[in-house]
């Protein structure tokens, strides 16, 4: 187009010189013949038809001589000299009248603005002027009237000096101008390309070369369909686009192009029609815009909302998103964020298994809904709960993780869910929450279910040990009494045998009784010395038969005391202090109990010199009625009794054992226990 611009440029200026060749010679040949007729003067016809000859030669030979076309200007200049020296010549004939004298000086002022430097309009009025003056001078015609003419001849020089430099100034300006829309062309971001209407291209950009991985040499002269991707063959879009811009029509529209490479990428082309002085079109200014990148973005986004779209819809829990009538400002205090959360948060998407979770059919029947209206507020405690769950969501920087709510279907059923939800924050307002969340409605029944068949299954044990103990009591007072009237050794040898049957049942009982004790829902906190409550246990076991023969080792200060359920602690420190004694060494037994204060709780290790747990059985030593020894006459509930009593005490145990070197519980117990009734 800059070209085609230039040349349009060139060509006005080649067209006007013509139309100044032609006229001046259509003047030139009126005013000789006008003076022929006037004067009877035929060296002024002559000499004016030989000027007309060379201007009208001037204007022929333009079209067929590529010197002339080129060197137009000059000989056009150099013909105005010989034009307004003929002039002179016909003042001169004419004895310098005044009215011969006046139009030739104005004809001197006007030709001159046609020199494009000032320089040469100067060269041409001092030339002529002194030419005339010459010519007055020798042939004695001077007059002084002549001086205002040559005065104003002379200063009409200086005036097209003013004038001239207008005119420099309006062609560097559009230079200037012309010089910024080459570079605005050259180093725009888009491809820029004109075309004639044979669709060639006639000019590209930089740009559009790099768009394209063309040269320009390539490029030029080249139909820009050669860069469809289907060679002469428009797909619809790009045939429009041709049609509409053909028509004169601005018009814009997407498609893809292949390079030189032979890939292919997407553009935009924003085309419109360009004309000529005539206003009929010559062809079409076309903008490409590189949007590869920015479709390739926009696939990949799609395919990813696809993605996100398949998996909110596809997922087996429910996926919601809340929006607020107003952002709520995170400065406000709790309660108010509270009620704003409930009152002006709506549901704006969810997917539609959460709408079957609450009894509807899809998602639209829950759009639009506040959050108010899913919370089941049946009394002051459920308000309570459900305010403590929403301040929590606030007070941990706006997210919650496995919360449970208390809800309502559209049945009037009520439901549990599990919520993991996420605040956004922009510029200190809460502006929408995402939640994902969970129906546990059937865990909570079953939940309540097994926790009812505990404590009852906990009471009958209670009750039947407690039961069971009575009649056992009484069989050993009889086996007692029998012993008293018998004399036969082989039947107290039965006794004996009966004896340690009843004493094993007991012991079971015992545990039995302590297991439902551990496993009662209630707590009663109390501060307990340690030391004392050691003293009391093994105080108790003095009756075991080889309590005598052991070395017992304490290690516990007076001061060490623990704020938790007697109840339970009495369970750990009974049943490990009572193993111990069981599985110490029956040569030299030796036990070691030790207990410290420390982070917050105790730390106890209870050690014998035993044969040890076999690595084998390990593993299994905390399992219900699990014996690690063949020959061992406990019930084997201690340490699954010792386990449940430590986790209700938030307590942990570990032990280390070696066959032959005996075996160390470690157990930690914090002050955590929080009472409950």
């Amino acid at each position: 187009m800059l070209s085609a611009f230039k040349d349009r440029i060139i060509h006005k200026e080649l067209r006007n010189l013509r139309s100044l060749n032609v006229f001046t010679s259509v003047i030139v040949t009126a005013l000789g013949f006008i003076f022929e007729f006037a004067y009877h003067d035929g060296y002024i016809l002559m000499t004016g038809l030989v000027v007309s000859l060379i201007l009208t030669s001037n204007y022929f030979l333009s079209f067929y001589s590529s010197f002339y076309r080129t060197h137009l200007p000059n000989i056009t200049y150099a013909s105005i000299f010989l034009l307004h020296f003929w002039a002179v010549y016909v003042a001169y004939m004419r004895n310098f009248e005044i009215d011969f004298l006046l139009p030739v000086s104005i004809s001197i002022f006007i030709f001159s603005l046609v020199f494009d430097k000032f320089f040469k309009s100067l060269f041409f009025i001092f030339t002529i002027t002194t030419f005339m003056l010459t010519m007055m001078l020798v042939s004695n015609r001077w007059l002084p009237e002549y001086t205002i003419t040559l005065v104003a001849l002379y200063s009409g020089a200086f005036l097209s000096d003013q004038i001239q430099k207008r005119k420099t100034e309006y062609q560097d300006e559009i230079e200037k101008q012309e010089g910024r829309y080459i570079s605005l062309v050259e180093n725009m971001n888009d491809g820029l390309v004109y075309i004639d209407e044979d669709h060639k291209l006639i000019y590209v950009n930089d740009r559009f070369c790099e768009i394209t991985g063309y040269t320009k040499e390539k490029l030029l002269g080249m139909s820009i369909m050669e860069l469809s991707p289907q060679k002469n063959v428009l797909e619809n879009k790009p045939k429009k686009f041709f049609f509409e811009l053909a028509d004169g029509k601005t018009v814009r529209c997407e498609c893809d192009i292949q390079k030189l490479n032979g890939e292919r990428i997407y553009v935009q082309m924003s085309g419109t029609p360009y004309f000529d002085d005539r206003e009929e079109r010559i062809g079409s200014m076309i903008v490409f815009a590189d949007i590869h990148a920015l479709k390739s973005a926009q696939e990949l986004l799609k395919k990813r909302e696809e993605g996100y779209r398949t998996f909110i819809d596809q997922s087996a829990v429910g996926i919601w998103r809340a929006e607020y009538r107003q952002p709520i400002p995170v400065t406000l205090p709790l309660n108010e964020q509270v009620e704003l959360l409930l009152d002006s948060g709506i549901i704006a998407e969810c997917n539609d298994f959460m709408a079957r979770m609450y009894g509807y059919s899809s998602s639209n029947d829950l759009v639009g809904r506040k959050i108010r209206d899913f919370y089941y507020i049946e009394n002051n405690y459920d308000e309570e709960k459900t305010r403590e769950l929403l301040t929590s969501f606030i007070k941990n920087n706006y997210k919650i993780s496995n919360a449970e709510s208390k809800e309502l279907d559209l049945y009037g059923s009520v439901r549990f869910m599990l919520n993991n939800n996420i605040g956004i924050v922009e510029q200190g307002h809460l502006v929408r929450t995402w939640g994902v969340q969970t129906d546990i409605t059937d865990r909570k029944r079953t939940e309540k279910e097994l926790l009812e068949t505990n404590q009852e299954l906990d009471t009958f044990f209670y009750k039947a040990s407690h039961d069971l103990k009575g009649p056992l009591a009484s069989v050993m007072g009889i086996v007692n009494l029998a012993r008293l009237e018998n004399k036969d050794e082989v039947i107290e040898k039965y006794f004996d045998m009966v004896e340690t049957s009843i004493r094993r049942l007991d012991r079971t009982l015992l545990d039995l009784i302590d297991l439902a004790r551990t496993r009662k829902g209630t707590s009663k906190l109390s501060v307990i010395n340690i030391k004392n409550l050691v003293d009391e246990i093994l105080h108790s076991l003095k009756h075991l038969p080889t309590y005598d023969r052991i070395n017992f080792e304490i290690k516990i200060d007076q001061d060490v005391e623990i704020t938790t359920d007697k109840v339970l602690l009495l369970s750990v420190f009974q049943n490990l202090i009572h193993n111990a004694i069981n599985y110490c060494n029956q040569q030299s037994p030796w036990i070691r109990i030790k207990a410290e204060a420390k982070n917050r709780g105790i730390e106890v290790e209870v050690a014998d010199n035993g044969k040890g747990i076999p690595e084998v059985v390990q593993n299994r030593v905390f399992e219900m009625f699990y014996r690690g020894h063949p020959d061992s006459n406990g019930s084997g509930l201690g340490l699954f009794i010792v386990k449940n009593a430590l986790e209700k005490m938030k307590g942990k145990i570990k032990f280390t054992s070696e066959q032959g070197h005996g075996t160390v519980f470690y157990v930690t117990i914090p002050n955590s226990l929080v009472e409950t009734g």
